[in-house]
């Protein structure tokens, strides 16, 4: 299985959440995110000025769990250790969850 560097991922998640990409123009990173969860195609009509059928094209959207890991990786980014950081290999759950500090009886 192909992996990807924090950075990479990162940077899909930008392109998803900032513009809309078409799923048949999509990166190899993407079909890894969408089996991760956090990216699905929806459905989106076209619109063309000519007359005549336009088929409709699916389009990379994030899910609600790609937008909080898009945040959380945009947040490591401004950390000091991003550099190192950066290009590991991504790891789905993250590396910058904090322990469950809940006292256990």
């Amino acid at each position: 299985m192909t992996t990807y560097s924090n950075e990479a991922v990162l940077e899909a998640l930008r392109r998803v959440h900032y513009r809309q990409v078409p799923w048949a123009r999509r990166p190899g990173v993407f079909e890894y995110l969408r089996g991760l969860g956090l990216m699905d195609t929806v459905r989106q009509r076209t619109v063309a000025p000519a007359p005549g059928f336009h088929a409709p094209v699916d389009i990379a959207v994030l899910t609600e769990r790609g937008r909080a890991e898009l945040a959380r990786l945009e947040r490591d980014e401004r950390s000091l250790q991003w550099s190192a950081h950066r290009v590991a290999d991504y790891v789905a759950d993250g590396v910058s969850r904090q322990p469950d500090l809940e006292a256990r009886p």
